[in-house]
């Protein structure tokens, strides 16, 4: 097999790893089809990320030379809602994620539990500062 074949595989194998990727991140690959109903139709929405990585090499080592590649290619679909098309119109229905609730009033807990800290914190130095002060005071008068 010439070099030229040995690339021409290599990168056959990589286009097939990010098409196979590419083909994957779709709403309907994890959520199906449009369903329609009458004249209304419900089309779902996702947020797709996807991911490819891909490496390829030559080796010119003895017994150990030649041409590889490989590679890993990653989806993640989250639901973010549904289209609702009916002869009224269009109309998005979002789905709210759960967590996504929760992130802003744990981070105002977490913000006024760590304002409130800080402050008894520098309230406490102030105090033992100042008993210090008077501690070093007394000692002075006395001798």
């Amino acid at each position: 097999m010439s070099k030229q074949d040995k690339r021409h595989g290599t990168m056959t194998t990589l286009n097939s790893l990010i098409e196979s990727t590419r083909s994957m991140a779709r709403a309907t690959t994890v959520f199906g089809d449009p369903v329609t109903s009458g004249s209304t139709t419900v089309v779902p929405v996702a947020r797709i990320s996807a991911l490819s990585t891909t490496g390829a090499g030559t080796g010119k080592l003895p017994l150990w030379g030649g041409d590889g590649a490989g590679g890993i290619g990653l989806v993640r679909a989250r639901p973010s809602g549904f289209l609702v098309l009916s002869p009224e119109g269009a109309d998005f229905k979002a789905i709210r994620q759960p967590v996504a609730r929760l992130v802003l009033p744990l981070a105002m807990i977490t913000a006024v539990a760590a304002t409130r800290i800080v402050s008894v914190s520098m309230r406490e130095a102030r105090r033992r500062k100042r008993i210090q002060a008077a501690h070093g005071e007394k000692e002075c008068h006395h001798e």
